[in-house]
């Protein structure tokens, strides 16, 4: 195993100190004895533990730095370090750096991963887009949609080209188009009853998350993929899209997650729900392709960090309502 300086942190060296900056904080380290220098290029392009605990084992000072370095999450441990600007995850290594001290596993995590889109329309485009984005290579898609010239201005996987086709020929053929190899499956029906959702998740028993993208009858059936996964011990997450607000999450997981599906079920009425309720949020024909955006992509990133490990960025436990017209975000728990 080699370790690496966190690509994520910027260093600059200057009168006789070296800063590690960062965008939150920043660290400035006395270099006067040059200490720090030494250290920095003994990392550069990787250094052996081996190497460096030879390094660290007569000079105490250095061995506390190395110590320093490491609680602080300024140095990263990786067989081969940083990828190279060329490859497809080149630019996410330095988010994941930034929160696991191992980002080569937390990306290996992702591309292992098996996820169930159900719905691709127009939170699930979105998803499917950034879940490929981050390596994803294996999916379950469920739809029986078309492609309608009207989804094109939130639906952004599908060319003009693809109206009037399946929805799910359309998203596979986006799939293939950047990851060739990928393992796609997918479930031409739409899920309407606990008994439809049932089968597909038995016949799909290997998923690891499940992105729940379908809305109609609205409420009901997202409360039933909910507590289907729920029972099945697969995390699922929700989320929806109305003209002024939007509501995301939690990521329902079992064994982390302390409300439960029933404790976040949709009220049977609208007026009988909180203003502060996603519960009031219904269905409407129209819609504004940022607003899908941002609801989508707030979903995909707890899915890529779930999957990553990384969990002190996933809520659990919260459904995030977001205000489109001011951006304000509000935490509704149990």
């Amino acid at each position: 195993m080699r370790v690496w300086l966190n690509p994520a942190w910027q260093l600059e060296s200057a009168d006789g100190t070296v800063t590690f900056q960062g965008e939150k904080k920043k660290y400035v380290l006395d270099d006067s004895k040059g200490t720090v220098s030494r250290l920095v290029e003994a990392l550069e392009g990787g250094c052996e533990n081996e190497a460096l605990e030879s390094l660290t084992r007569h000079d105490s000072a250095c061995a506390g730095l190395v110590r320093a370095l490491r609680r602080r999450g300024l140095l990263i441990e990786s067989p081969s370090g940083p990828a190279g600007d060329d490859s497809v995850h080149a630019r996410q290594w330095g988010h994941l750096a930034l929160h696991t001290h191992r980002p080569d596993e937390a990306q290996r995590r992702i591309c292992g991963a098996k996820v169930m889109v159900m719905g691709v329309g127009g939170t699930g485009s979105v998803i499917l887009q950034h879940l490929i984005g981050a390596g994803v290579r294996r999916f379950v898609l469920v739809d029986a949609d078309k492609v309608q010239r009207n989804n094109l201005n939130r639906q952004f996987t599908f060319p003009m080209a693809a109206v009037g086709e399946p929805k799910l020929d359309a998203a596979r053929t986006y799939i293939r188009d950047r990851v060739p190899d990928a393992d796609i499956s997918l479930v031409d029906r739409f899920v309407r009853s606990p008994e439809e959702i049932g089968e597909v998740l038995e016949a799909h028993a290997d998923v690891d998350v499940i992105a729940v993208c379908i809305d109609q009858p609205i409420g009901s059936i997202s409360d039933a993929v909910a507590e289907s996964a729920w029972a099945r011990n697969k995390p699922s997450i929700f989320g929806g899209v109305g003209m002024q607000r939007g509501f995301y999450g939690p990521l329902l997981a079992p064994g982390r997650s302390t409300v439960t599906p029933e404790q976040l079920s949709f009220p049977a009425r609208a007026d009988s729900a909180p203003d502060n309720d996603a519960g009031n949020l219904r269905s409407t024909r129209y819609s504004f392709g940022p607003n899908n955006t941002i609801i989508g992509a707030w979903m995909a990133a707890a899915i890529i960090h779930h999957l990553a490990g990384i969990t002190e960025l996933v809520e659990y436990d919260v459904r995030k309502i977001v205000d489109f017209e001011t951006g304000h975000i509000i935490a509704q728990a149990q």
